[in-house]
């Protein structure tokens, strides 16, 4: 891993590690709270259950070493970073509202496009639970966010009107199981500058202990109807950007489908520690499983905190 990932997850353990301090006891009687929150695709995969937290989230990704395109494969190699400090506000067990994607991008690729950074797009919205039912561990829940459009440019951010994203997720306990899963769109306000996309993520974890869950993830992209922006990586693209990016890409049929899998694990440090409720550590390995040529996704280490209040 390179030096960058490195730091940043030394910086995110030394946070976990310090504030661990705090205090540790037993769990109160709470609904749904032995379960957690996926790892990956940040963005749109969230837990059904209604719960308030700050959601402190590194992605690390390195780029291909080599893009498909319309002109040919084109060398790129380098990394992208996401820094980015989500939130979610829970008014009862029914219905929350959500910042779902903010954050800082560094882009740094090795060959052909030159080093950028800057801030991304915002998304926020609403959940609220269709189908609660804690007795039997099981819970069905609806998300409508919306995404605007202040993000920089040299990032790929900012193109277009914004977009809403609606979905379902699902959860289901099964002794130490969990298993997850979410189904959504995003659709975009101005077609001709984003994709629009269907996208599907899955989660599944096994309780080792009451604080330690190893997790296997999986998510998949797909565009549904592809843009037709003039800028150069969109005009020659031959694919979409996943979970962070919308290229708005002109040939994002082409290769339509990005599949990745991961494999990771969440970390319950504490429990009832003052005002907090727990403090949550996750990593995860991502890579894709179709051909990482066509995205820009050739590894992706996913490292993150979840305090909850």
């Amino acid at each position: 891993m390179k030096k960058h990932l490195i730091k940043n997850l030394i910086l995110i353990v030394l946070i976990a590690v310090g504030t661990a301090g705090t205090g540790m006891c037993a769990g109160d009687d709470v609904p749904f709270a032995r379960f957690i929150k996926p790892v990956t695709n940040p963005v749109y995969f969230d837990e059904p259950y209604n719960i308030s937290y700050v959601h402190v989230v590194n992605a690390y990704q390195d780029l291909p070493k080599h893009i498909n395109t319309r002109v040919g494969r084109v060398k790129l190699d380098g990394h992208l970073n996401l820094t980015a400090i989500r939130a979610t506000y829970a008014f009862n067990e029914k219905f929350s509202l959500i910042a779902a994607k903010d954050g800082y991008i560094d882009f740094k690729p090795g060959h052909t496009l030159q080093s950028e950074y800057g801030w991304a797009d915002l998304a926020a919205g609403f959940k609220y639970a269709l189908y609660y039912c804690p007795q039997e561990e099981f819970i069905v829940s609806g998300k409508l966010l919306f995404e605007f459009f202040q993000g920089s440019g040299k990032v790929f951010q900012g193109n277009g009107d914004g977009n809403a994203a609606p979905s379902i997720t699902f959860l289901k306990g099964y002794d130490k199981w969990q298993v997850m899963g979410t189904l959504g769109m995003i659709i975009p306000f101005n077609a001709n500058q984003e994709s629009m996309e269907v996208y599907q993520s899955y989660h599944v974890s096994y309780a080792v202990t009451p604080r330690l869950f190893p997790l296997l993830e999986v998510n998949h992209f797909c565009v549904a109807r592809q843009a037709g922006r003039d800028a150069l990586v969109p005009s020659i693209a031959k694919w979409e950007g996943g979970d962070v990016i919308n290229l708005g890409s002109r040939h994002g049929l082409d290769h339509r489908n990005f599949i990745t899998m991961a494999a990771g694990f969440r970390y319950r440090i504490f429990e009832q520690a003052g005002v907090f409720k727990n403090l949550d550590f996750g990593f995860a390995y991502e890579l894709p499983v179709t051909n990482p040529n066509n995205g820009l996704m050739q590894h992706r280490y996913t490292a993150d905190l979840v305090l909850h209040f």
